[in-house]
């Protein structure tokens, strides 16, 4: 029997298969498809799929490069294709950004930033900004590192670092280690661009400036009474100057402490002490002294209370006796009032019975008048014993005047 010179192939449905014949020359076939191959070799071609985060990056043989945004599905043809394979996008939250850089045909260059949040795949012709720092020391947190922080995505929240001025000089030679924290945000991100390479570096260069300039003006001692104004933001011009050059925005610098040599702080600390103890002898001094003060100034108050409290009893007794003598009078005055009032009243009443009497008599007489009695007669026999008579005879209705010497 003679040698097969041809076959018969499937292709399912959505697969790609590179068919040669015998020259060499390839082509493609797509399936579903029911392939006859006469003299002719085939090679199911492999196919790359990239999701609604991922991309593609098609590498072809002659140089070109091809970014396909997902989700899609590409075959990789060994004639065109160097490589292909999926790749995440980038991931941007709202407080990120990337700086992306792309070439025009003209061979102009163009930079355009990228803000978050959002899901970025990059054009054949884009790249990235990759940005290296310096970055914290993994063994110390408070130390500075260059080229240890590279990264592509900018934060653009507040943000802070942790720094250690080191072999500070004061004016007496005494040598210090201060320490920082320097919060800071990035405001200008073309202005940071342009004028700096490593923002990091810049800030802590500027601050440590800013340090040896305030401890090289005061002694080892001032520096203890005046370390607090490394909490405020005017002891650091350098910084504050520069930090608007780059296009960073420092809030606030927070002085944390010191370290001195192991000599100079224990001279330090012996200092302190009796500086201490003084400072509390004194306060104790003063605190004897005040409560001396407060007990005398307790027992004034005290005894002017007293006397305050005597003056208003006597007032108030005064005032008692004073209510009850006006109340005594006016009852007097009451009992003296009714008792005149009384007496009236009987004086008026023996006056009332007197006229009712007399009354009486000067009716009886008129009566007896009229009856025709003499009433001159009628008096003397009523009073039989007078010192003297006189009869007086005139006529009715007429004028009689008397005169007795």
């Amino acid at each position: 029997m003679g040698r097969k010179t041809f076959t018969l192939k499937t292709l399912d449905d959505g697969d790609q298969a590179l068919v040669y014949n015998r020259q060499g020359r390839a082509r493609i076939e797509h399936g579903p498809k029911r392939m006859f191959l006469w003299r002719s070799k085939y090679q199911i071609l492999n196919h790359v799929v990239a999701s609604q985060k991922q991309y593609l990056k098609i590498c072809f043989k002659n140089g070109d490069v091809e970014y396909k945004e997902g989700p899609c599905r590409v075959h990789k043809n060994p004639m065109i294709h160097s490589s292909v394979f999926a790749v995440d996008c980038i991931s941007l939250d709202a407080n990120e950004v990337v700086v992306i850089y792309g070439a025009e045909e003209k061979g102009q260059m163009t930079r355009r930033l990228q803000y978050g949040p959002t899901l970025f795949a990059p054009k054949s012709n884009e790249w990235l900004h990759n940005f290296s720092w310096h970055g914290t020391d993994p063994n110390h947190k408070t130390r500075k590192i260059p080229g240890i922080l590279n990264f592509n995505k900018l934060w653009v929240v507040p943000d802070q670092l942790y720094f250690n001025v080191e072999d500070v000089r004061t004016k007496d030679d005494a040598l210090l280690k201060v320490k920082l924290m320097i919060f800071f945000e990035l405001s200008d991100i073309e202005l940071m661009l342009s004028r700096t390479s490593d923002p990091i570096a810049d800030i802590v260069n500027d601050v440590s400036a800013d340090i040896v300039t305030f401890t090289s003006q005061v002694t080892y001692e001032e520096f203890n009474t005046k370390c607090g104004k490394l909490n405020k933001i005017e002891t650091y011009p350098e910084l504050m100057e520069r930090s608007k050059l780059i296009g960073y925005h420092v809030s606030k610098v927070v002085f944390r402490g010191y370290h001195a040599s192991t000599q100079l702080e224990a001279l330090h600390h012996k200092s302190v002490e009796t500086r201490t103890r003084l400072k509390l002898m004194i306060e104790t001094e003063e605190q004897e002294q005040s409560l001396t003060d407060m007990k005398l100034k307790s027992e004034i108050s005290q005894s002017t209370l007293k006397q305050q409290l005597a003056i208003k009893s006597l007032k108030h007794k005064h005032q008692l006796e004073l209510q009850s003598r006006k109340y005594e009078l006016e009852v007097a005055r009451k009992a003296h009032q009714e008792k005149l009032q009384h007496t009236r009243e009987e004086e008026m009443a023996k006056i009332e019975a007197k006229n009712k009497e007399n009354n009486q008599k000067v009716d009886r007489l008129r009566k007896l008048q009229e009856v025709g009695v003499d009433i001159s007669e009628y008096l003397i026999s009523k009073n039989r014993r007078p010192d003297y008579t006189m009869k007086v005879i005139a006529p009715p209705h007429s004028n009689v005047h008397v005169h007795q010497s």
